[in-house]
């Protein structure tokens, strides 16, 4: 696979997909984690995790504003996450998935080398 992933601002080196599922697992102990996968056309995809809170930003190239997910649109408050660089940073929990299926959204990055999952409801503009 050519996708790097960083986790909590440390690289990993991850071959296959197996090696992939399990770090997933081993990331799923956190609580609190900033993850990065990055594809070698430069896509890249983002999960920020805080408690059962979590959600996803995608990039289609450096220097690119992006999108974030949309979980619940009714969710009115915010949600602090903690980067990896140590920076506290409110989101509106209206951007949170499930945990489970922010897991298979990067698992499908990782498969698709820098595929958007598209069953994921975005905000941005293509």
């Amino acid at each position: 696979m050519s996708v790097r992933v960083m986790f909590n601002g440390q690289s990993e080196d991850i071959e296959s997909v197996e090696e992939f599922g399990s770090a997933l697992d081993r990331f799923d102990q956190s609580d609190t984690f900033e993850l990065w996968l990055s594809a070698v056309d430069g896509a890249s995809m983002t999960m920020l995790r805080s408690q059962s809170n979590a959600w996803l930003m995608y990039l289609r190239h450096d220097g690119d504003a992006g999108f974030h997910s949309v979980g619940q649109p009714s969710r009115s408050d915010t949600a602090a996450y903690t980067l990896s660089n140590g920076q506290v940073d409110d989101y509106p929990l209206a951007w949170c998935l499930d945990v489970d299926l922010c897991f298979k959204a990067l698992a499908h990055f990782f498969v698709n080398e820098g595929s958007r999952p598209e069953w994921v409801t975005w905000h941005g503009s293509w």
